[in-house]
C-alpha cells in the first residue's frame, strides 16, 4: 500500500448487497490504517476518509487503475476540513495550550489549569 501514497485509487465499498466506487487520493499509509483524501473544490473543503488495514480485503490493478476493496458493511470513517478554517487552530489544540496553574490546595502545579484533590 505504501507504493500508492500520493496516487489516485478506486475505493470500492459495499453494504446490503449494493456497492459504490469513489476515486480518492492515498494521503497517508500507517501500520494500522490508510488515510484517503478527496478535494471538493466546489464547496471549498477537503474530505478525509480513514480505513483500518484489517478492513481492506484486497488490492490490485485493473488496467492502469489501482483498486482497493473494503469489507462488506464497513464504511470508512469520514471528516471534513473547510478551506476557510485552514491555518486556524482547532478547539482541541486550544485546550492543550492552557497553561498549568499553581494550586494552593495540593501545594504544586496542576496540569491544564485543573485543581486536583490529594
Amino acid at each position: 500500500m505504501e507504493n500508492l501514497t500520493g496516487q489516485m485509487v478506486h475505493v470500492v465499498v459495499s453494504k446490503d448487497g449494493k456497492s459504490g466506487t469513489k476515486i480518492l487520493k492515498v494521503c497517508k499509509v500507517k501500520a494500522r490504517s490508510v488515510l484517503f483524501i478527496e478535494v471538493d473544490r466546489e464547496n471549498r473543503k477537503n474530505i478525509f476518509r480513514k480505513v483500518a488495514n484489517k478492513d481492506i480485503t484486497s488490492m490490485g490493478m485493473i488496467g492502469d487503475s489501482p483498486f482497493v476493496y473494503i469489507k462488506e458493511g464497513v464504511i470508512p470513517e469520514k471528516w471534513e476540513s473547510f478551506w476557510d478554517s485552514m491555518g486556524q487552530p482547532s478547539q482541541m489544540s486550544l485546550n492543550a495550550r492552557i497553561k498549568p496553574q499553581y494550586s494552593n490546595h495540593s501545594r504544586g502545579w496542576a496540569s491544564n489549569g485543573a485543581h486536583f484533590r490529594t
